[in-house]
């Protein structure tokens, strides 16, 4: 398996590629790109380490998660796949970009809902979905227990955790994610967040200043 990571938009977002470098099946996470030089950094990747994209996944549905749900999906033509929560924040992506300056394509409708204990398989490759509400009511993580890899989203980062100040944010449900979803794997496991450079949950436990 190998991880890409691509820092997109403004925001500075983390889109990852993750894929199976045995069968060439992969995923994209979060397809941030705001802009054509973005794009095409991805898509040239993607070409050029002949990737055959299954998914696009979205941890959560706040717009500098989504900016690129349309041209990914338009450009590769493979479901997106979300947890129903955040559905409302797709429908209201217009008003996201508004308080942003931002007009972009409206993004598609997810095509697949995914929740807790769900399972997404591409080549030899099982992620398994953490619903871990908090930083927004839709947040998932994906776990890789093989690779003993977790994709988190914005509900931790390297000495910080994801706001919860946005729409049904919950400080009391993000530290619950965190500390009863997230932190029951082992301290070894690595985390690719939304944001910034990864960590692993051993660091986080010993050295983040809002788990303490």
């Amino acid at each position: 398996m190998k991880v890409n990571v691509f820092g997109v938009n403004p925001f500075e977002m983390n889109c990852y590629v993750y894929f199976d470098e045995i069968s060439g099946e992969g995923i994209i996470i979060d397809p941030g790109a705001s802009n054509s030089t973005e794009e095409e950094a991805i898509t040239d990747f993607i070409k050029e380490n002949k990737v055959r994209i299954k998914y696009i996944v979205n941890t959560h549905g706040h717009i500098d998660h989504i900016l690129g749900n349309k041209w990914a999906k338009d450009t590769f033509k493979v479901p997106i796949m979300m947890h129903k929560d955040d559905l409302k924040l797709i429908r209201s992506s217009n008003e996201q970009g508004a308080e942003f300056g931002w007009s972009f394509p409206e993004p598609p409708q997810p095509d697949i809902f995914i929740s807790q204990n769900d399972f997404i398989q591409f080549g030899n490759c099982t992620l398994k979905v953490l619903h871990t509400p908090g930083h927004s009511p839709g947040g998932i993580c994906l776990v890789d227990e093989q690779k003993r890899i977790i994709f988190a989203g914005d509900k931790l980062f390297r000495d910080s955790i994801g706001r919860t100040d946005l729409w049904k944010g919950s400080m009391d449900k993000l530290l619950d994610s965190i500390k009863n979803k997230i932190f029951k794997y082992d301290d070894d496991y690595i985390i690719y967040a939304g944001h910034y450079n990864s960590t692993t949950i051993g660091e986080e436990k010993a050295n983040n200043p809002f788990l303490k």
